[in-house]
């Protein structure tokens, strides 16, 4: 099969095109037919080696997956061949075939594409579950979300507002400011490369950090004494900062999938392209993109 790999750690062009065989599936594992892979920033870390390099290499990765099973393990019980299925596989998914765990795995209705599904599969889930499990949000709480046109961020945000958080503050800068201003005028958009956010704010009860460093130490600033700041990327030794660790998970990214196909999640697939080698260094390479990058096969 046909497959894009890392040869070592570094920039793009660490990525080369191979050819593999299929992978073999485990008892308790599908193999999914690829139709759609998305970028996510944990796949550009994990190539530039920021998230540890104890992975040996030659390597496929890729932390999202969109496809149709084409074989089940002996012990696989929710999925048969043909389902369209969706997960957020720990690396190998930038490849024609992908053997996923079962408990990994969400159906994708019928109204939801294989673009869509991808888009969600890492940084909507991880978005959910930060904000379901972690953030317990009340709705007379104030808050602030770093990044949110980025797709945690902007995930956060839609989840915070089923929450019914009225008072939602958000970072952006470029075009994510208009995007954000455009999707909802009552959200309080604060422009990080032309304000300082930590200025005209008010302390907040929970604050959302996928950025990490210099924002996480300033944000800090602004945070009650008895509230909460969940960083996707760092901590810090204040006890008000915990860093969020995502474990994928089939049955949450199903009821996300769900809301997508009810039109109560927006997507902003800001592209797509196919999936070859020339696209994926250039995706890896966006900077400050509104919506998810999304290669097909």
């Amino acid at each position: 099969m046909f497959a894009i790999q890392i040869k070592d750690y570094g920039d793009v062009n660490v990525l080369e095109e191979v050819e593999v065989p299929r992978p073999e599936i485990k008892p308790k594992q599908v193999l999914v037919k690829q139709h759609a892979t998305a970028i996510d920033p944990y796949d550009v870390k994990f190539r530039l080696g920021l998230m540890g390099k104890d992975k040996k290499t030659p390597l496929i990765t890729g932390s999202s997956a969109a496809g149709e099973i084409v074989a089940v393990g002996s012990e696989v019980e929710r999925f048969k061949v043909g389902d369209r299925v969706a997960a957020s596989p720990h690396l190998r998914s930038y490849a024609d075939y992908v053997a996923i765990g079962q408990s990994k795995l969400a159906q994708i209705p019928a109204a939801v594409g294989y673009e869509s599904a991808a888009a969600c599969a890492m940084g909507v889930q991880t978005a959910y579950q930060l904000t379901e499990q972690v953030l317990d949000l009340k709705e007379d709480q104030k808050l602030l979300i770093h990044g949110a046109a980025g797709s945690i961020g902007f995930a956060v945000l839609q989840f915070a507002k089923h929450h019914g958080i009225k008072e939602i503050y958000a970072t952006a800068s470029g075009q994510g400011v208009g995007f954000l201003r455009n999707f909802d005028s009552r959200i309080k958009v604060i422009d990080y490369q032309k304000e300082d956010f930590t200025k005209n704010v008010p302390q907040f009860d929970r604050i959302v950090d996928p950025v990490g460093g210099e924002v996480l130490q300033k944000s800090l600033s602004v945070l009650k004494s008895d509230g909460k700041l969940i960083s996707t990327v760092s901590t810090s030794d204040d006890p008000r900062a915990e860093q969020f660790f995502f474990k994928s998970n089939g049955h949450i990214l199903e009821k996300i999938l769900q809301q997508v196909a009810k039109n109560e999640l927006y997507l902003e697939i800001a592209a797509s392209a196919p999936f070859n080698l020339e696209n994926l260094k250039y995706f890896q390479q966006a900077q400050h993109v509104v919506g998810k990058l999304v290669l097909v096969f």
